[in-house]
């Protein structure tokens, strides 16, 4: 994270029936922020619950959410785009 430099930054994947774009706010080095700005899945919905657990860690180095692996994959590869746009 010390490499990101404060803003927005908007992160996308696609695996088939898997989807997700995210904006990501940074701040002073931390991840401030994560919302969905589309998320479709099949069975995924219960992977949203990663994006807290990405905030308080700082890091893309959490757990997958059990029952929606993919999804929670398909969020966390999102996330690490978007962080790669604001790398300095």
């Amino acid at each position: 994270m010390n490499k990101v430099k404060d803003g927005s930054y908007i992160g996308d994947c696609n695996a088939y029936i898997i989807d997700s774009k995210v904006k990501v706010e940074v701040k002073n080095h931390k991840i401030t922020d994560i919302s969905f700005v589309e998320h479709k899945y099949d069975r995924g919905k219960p992977a949203e619950a990663i994006l807290p657990k990405v905030i308080a860690k700082q890091s893309l180095e959490v757990d997958t959410i059990s029952g929606a692996t993919n999804s929670s994959k398909v969020i966390l590869k999102s996330i690490e785009k978007a962080l790669l746009q604001g790398q300095e």
